[in-house]
This record gives C-alpha cells, structure tokens and sequence, in this order.
C-alpha cells in the first residue's frame, strides 16, 4: 500500500523559495515617513517593491516593475532600498540563468553592505548570498555562513529582513536535519511577522504555521503538529485565504495517521477533497483519492479502495501526471493480489517498479519493493518474496552509501572551507611581515645614505640598525615557523590536524616503507567520543568544545613522546603509535577507555559523563605490503572496526587482529563489509570492553 504523505520537509522546501521572496514584502502602504522602525527608506520606491512581489508569476510586468526601480536608484537612495532592491535583481538574474551575472550583482550587494553600519541591510546582504549558495548546491558553505547571517539579524529592526533571514535559516537547518534548530528560527519569524499588521500578515502567518506544522511532524511531535496545523486552517478560512486549504488537510490527514486516529484522517482526507472539488483544482485530487485507496487499503475494505483508486487513475491519466499514476497502479495491483487475482496484480506492481527504477527514483523503488515483498508473503510466494527483500536490502544499502558519501562530501566542504579560511588568515599575517621586512630594507638604504654623510655617525648607526635588524629577522623566523605550526595544529584542542599527518605518512613513505619485524610494526588506534551531539544539544555547543579540550588533555597523557596524537575531526581522534605490538595495541587501547572515563568533565557546576569506542589496527597490517595496502585502507578498517563497536553498545575497543587468508581474496570485503569478513572467519577482532559507570545519561 502506498500513500503520499511523506517527506513533508522537501515538499516545504520546494515551496520556500517563493514564499521567501514573498517575505521579503515590506510593512504596506504607510504615511510617506521616510524610515521603518527608525532605519531610512524611500517609501516610493518601497511600495513599487511590494508591487514587484505581488506581480511576480507575470514576468513581463515583475521585470518592468524591478529595472524601473533598478533606475532609479542614485547615490542619494536610502541604503536599506538600495539593498533590498538589489538583493532582488540577484534572484532575478540567477532564475533567469544568467548565473554569472546574478555573482557580480551579489559581489556589489556585498560591498555595499560592508560600508553600510545597518544591520538589516548586512543582514539581508549575508542572507541574499546564502540563499544563492543554497540553490547552487554548496550547502557546506551555505551552513559555514549562517554566522555572518545571524549577528546582524540579531539586532536587526525592520520585521520583513528578520521575517526573510530566519525563514532561510531555517531551511538550511532543514537541510542538514537539524530540526530543532529549524524550529526555533521560524518561531523567531512568527515573532517578526506579529510585530506586522497588514494585508501580507495573515499570509505570512499561515505559510509559517504550516511550515512549523511539518518541522513538528520530523520531530515526531503529532500533538503539537495538529495543533498547528488546525491553526493554519482556521486562520485560512477567516481571512478566506483557501488556496492552501487542501494541503493543510492532507498535512492534518497524515498527522492523525501517525497518531493512529484513523477515523479522524479519513475525515481530513474528504475536507481536502471537498475544498480541491469547489477550487477546481484537478491536479491534487489523485494525490487525495490515492490517500482515500490507502486508507481502504488499511482496513482491508478492497472494494472501496479499487473504487476510490480507479477515479484516482483517470484523473491522474487526465491531468498527465505519470508518476502518481504508477502508484496507483501499484496499489491496484496489490488489490488484485488480496482478491485472488495474483498474477495479474503482481504483473501490475512490478511494472510500476520497473516504471520507477527506469526513472531513477531509488527510494520510490525501495518503498515499493517491501510492499511487494508484503503480496508475496500474503500469496505464499515466499521465494519470489526473498528475492524481492534481498532486491530490497541491496538498495537500501546502496541508498545508505550514497547518503554517507554525500554527507562526508558536505564535512569535506566544511573541511576545506575551514582550511581555506586558515590559510587567508596565515597569508594575511605573513603579508604583515613581509610588509615589516620592507620596512627594515628601507631602514637599511638610510643607513646608506648616512654613510655618505657623517662617516663615523652613519657607522655607530649602522651598527644599531643592524642589531635591530638582525632582531626583526630573528622575529620574523620565529613567527614564520610558528606559523608553519598552527597551519599544523587543531585551533580548539593544540593537536596536531590531518594536515600533519598526511605530512608524516609522506614523509614514511619517500623514506619507505617500515622493515621492523611483524611484532614490532606501527599502530593505529581511532576513537570517536560517545554521544557526542547529545552533549552538544543539553548543554550547549560551548560545553561541547570543553569536553573536547578536556579529552584531547588525557589523551595527551597516554601519548608516548615517539608517537602522534591527532584531532582527526569533530568528536574523532587518532593515534599514531610507533614500534608496537599487538599485545601493546591492546593494552594502550584499554588505558585510553579507562583515562576517558575515569572521571566526568566539570562544566558549570555540572558533572558530563563521557565514554568512548575505538578501533585499533596495526600498519602494516598482516604483513601486507604499504604499496598494496597503504595506511589510508588500515585505517578504514580501523574506522568500521570502530562502527562495530558502536553498534554493539559503544564504550569499548574493537581491534583487527589477523589475516586468514590471501589479501587478495579479503580486499573487496576490507574495503566495504567488515562484518562479511568476520562471518567468513577471514579474519580476527579483539573486543575490549570498557569501565563500567554509575551515570553515562547526557
């Protein structure tokens, strides 16, 4: 059986970029007092942006409106309607396509907010560039700046630039499934829309309370959803705003689903039905009647079902809609199936797999292939329903990987714009000392010049400057390899960052690769701090960075002057230990556990509990030569050795021990499925189970 009603958060933020170019609409229509809550505007110009909002959808006349404005713009203009006229000739351009020319328009919005002291207008300048960030897919850089956006938006005065800048926020928050935060900003947009009263007010609020609605809905919230979401549509019947009506009730429809009133969602399901009947709006009705087959579906009334799913069938066909179509066929099919007509009805569903998989829509396929899965079983076909799970788990698999790969491709985006911002700074401090060093040069040709004149004056002076001189070098080396180091070292914990490591193994491998005996080779030890983003979430991100010092100090503590310590990211630190055994792996492994949690961590007169989970690994690992299997593939076992250990109940040490078998046979299986290399007895894991604790609850 298969409904519409999930991935509520997309469908908003497929909508948000038109409901937040609404919300840029100023306060309307007011007295001609040249300012909104104190900051300067010209009042003409802005109520011709309100008309450009309300005219957008009829491009002939949006584009006449903006450029007009555009024109009139002089040195003269009010900064506040400079830039909000100009932050929306950078949309114009970049929905246009003219992406290149939407980035120079961005670049002057910018230059023009850098010499502004307003902070609405730095605001919806920081706002404008991320939102463009957002749409061109470089959501690492999109988060890294929501900073620059929200110091502004802090002070900022005017309800529409708070309205705008939170609404975007929270999108991005969205984005990255961090859906509290998501939350708490639009509530900060409800509080800037209240302070407003006029006829884009009533809107605004309702689009609001649906979006909240939905972040509920993620949050698994049902009662505080429905309670939102009838708000919404009480407010869109009184200020008879009901174009939206029929998704409010499908929203309401599915959150009493999730709270098992079925009755109650059915009768959701008929009011967003009645209203798309009275609006002629045709296009929602096979999403809705498609619902209604579901829910018969449910409750095993198949007749009901095939009726409501059929009208749903020519309506979707009428309205061309191909996809909704093929899940309604599905669904019949699975009727056919319950009704004794199996052959027919599963040549119906795995059509409309096949319709899905030639369409790309790997989690659509996933979906419909535990449903068909479910006719199986139900028709006693349980071959053909193994096959379908396993068709099932592999895609779910693959859907994980590309999940994982795109959010380390997002924290590698983080990463290099972390890194990229460090070495601006370091290049900006060696530019300063170049600029001493010139300094000195100049100093020195003086000295020259002197020479010439006073002989035994310009010597003792020549003498003095060169003393300084030699000091100012003697500084300028000094900084030149402090800063050598810090572009080495983790800003937060002193440790040294994967730059430095990356550095050594370089170094290991120009020198070649290790020739001690097996018993003495190097280790890698990975460790990752237990629950780190509860910590973070119950007391504060400021918390989190003192766990972290704490951590990186008693891990210092077990690092022998031979070997390296290595802040490998976030909550994740490693361990390069020189010239080990196994047995001394092992038990380094054991004190780092104890000297974790050994103690809590005192923050604000609060005790924090902290575990961790390792995986630890010896380089070269089974004898392998580096050049066939280099430090970056042990340490990927090292890291599923450690998601081992978190899945078997954290605050342990997993260690890969030995190699039954030719590499050559284990390599696909080291590379990807840890767990499939220890089912076939290829290899062997120590597990190390760490101290027992009174409290580890954050």
């Amino acid at each position: 059986m298969k409904n519409n009603n999930k991935k509520w958060v997309n469908y908003c933020l497929a909508a948000s970029a038109f409901f937040l170019l609404v919300g840029f609409g100023s306060v309307s229509a007011q007295p001609s007092t040249e300012n909104i809550n104190g900051v300067p505007v010209d009042m003409a110009m802005e109520e011709q942006l309100d008309d450009y909002l309300n005219s957008l959808g009829e491009e002939e006349d949006s584009r006449a409106i903006l450029f007009n404005v555009l024109e009139g713009i002089s040195p003269k203009t009010p900064v506040a309607t400079r830039a909000r006229a100009k932050s929306y000739e950078v949309s114009w351009y970049y929905y246009e396509g003219e992406t290149e020319l939407a980035f120079e328009k961005l670049d002057e919005l910018l230059a023009l907010a850098e010499n502004s002291e307003i902070s609405d207008v730095k605001a919806e300048a920081q706002a404008t560039r991320v939102e463009i960030l957002q749409m061109e897919g470089k959501y690492g850089e999109a988060f890294l700046l929501l900073n620059d956006v929200e110091i502004p938006l802090s002070s900022s005065r005017m309800p529409r630039v708070r309205y705008y800048g939170h609404n975007l926020i929270s999108r991005v928050y969205a984005d990255w499934n961090r859906y509290d935060d998501a939350l708490r900003h639009l509530l900060l947009a409800q509080d800037a829309v209240n302070e407003t009263n006029n006829e884009r007010t009533p809107i605004r609020q309702q689009y609001l309370d649906y979006s909240i609605a939905i972040i509920q809905s993620e949050l698994k919230n049902w009662e505080g959803s429905l309670k939102t979401i009838d708000k919404a549509i009480k407010s869109a019947k009184e200020n008879n705003l009901e174009y939206d009506l029929p998704d409010f009730y499908l929203h309401k429809s599915y959150v009493e689903a999730g709270m098992g009133d079925r009755d109650a969602s059915l009768d959701s399901l008929r009011a967003a039905y009645d209203v798309a009947i009275e609006d002629d709006r045709i296009y929602l009705l096979p999403v809705i009647l498609n619902n209604f087959g579901d829910h018969y579906m449910y409750e095993e009334k198949w007749d009901e079902a095939r009726s409501h799913l059929r009208e749903a069938l020519e309506l979707a066909e009428e309205v061309e809609d191909i996809w909704m179509a093929q899940t309604i066929h599905f669904n019949l099919g699975f009727i056919d199936v319950h009704q004794g007509n199996a052959e027919a009805g599963f040549e119906e569903m795995r059509e409309a797999v096949e319709f899905y998989r030639d369409e790309e829509i790997k989690t659509e396929v996933e979906g419909l292939l535990g449903e068909l899965a479910l006719a199986y079983e139900f028709a006693g076909q349980h071959q053909n329903q193994a096959e379908t799970l396993k068709q099932q788990m592999e895609l779910m698999k693959e859907l994980y990987q590309s999940d994982q790969q795109q959010n380390l491709a997002n924290l590698q985006q983080l990463y290099e714009s972390k890194d990229k911002e460090q070495q601006i700074e370091l290049l900006e401090r060696q530019n300063e000392l170049k600029q001493q060093l010139l300094e000195i040069n100049e100093q020195r040709n003086l000295i020259w010049l002197l020479l010439g004149i006073v002989a035994v004056f310009a010597a003792l002076f020549v003498f003095l400057m060169y003393r300084k001189a030699r000091r100012a070098n003697l500084r300028l080396k000094e900084a030149n390899n402090l800063l050598a180091d810090q572009s080495r070292r983790d800003p937060l914990t002193g440790l040294w960052n994967r730059r430095a490591l990356q550095e050594e193994m370089e170094a290991r491998k120009q020198h070649g690769e290790r020739r001690e005996a097996a018993a003495h080779s190097d280790g890698l030890i990975l460790l990752d701090i237990d629950f780190f983003k509860r910590i973070n979430d119950k007391y504060g991100h400021a918390a989190g960075d003192k766990v972290l010092i704490e951590i990186s100090q008693r891990l210092q503590k077990e690092c022998r002057a031979s070997d390296k310590l290595i802040r490998w990211g976030g909550e994740e630190f490693l361990f390069l230990v020189r010239n080990v055994s196994s047995a001394d792996l092992e038990e380094m492994s054991e004190r780092i556990l104890k000297a974790i949690a050994k103690e809590p961590i005192a923050y604000e007169g609060q005790e924090i509990f902290v575990t961790t989970t390792i995986g630890f690994i010896r380089l070269p690992f089974a004898d392998i030569p580096e050049h066939e299997m280099d430090w970056e593939k042990v340490l990927q076992v090292a890291d599923m050795a450690l998601y081992t250990g978190k899945a078997h109940g954290r605050n342990r040490a997993c260690g890969v021990t030995d190699l039954y078998v030719e590499y050559g046979t284990a390599r696909s299986v080291l590379e990807s499925d840890l767990s499939e290399a220890l089912n076939k007895n290829w290899i062997s894991m120590v597990t190390i189970e760490g101290p027992e604790s009174l409290n580890r609850t954050v």
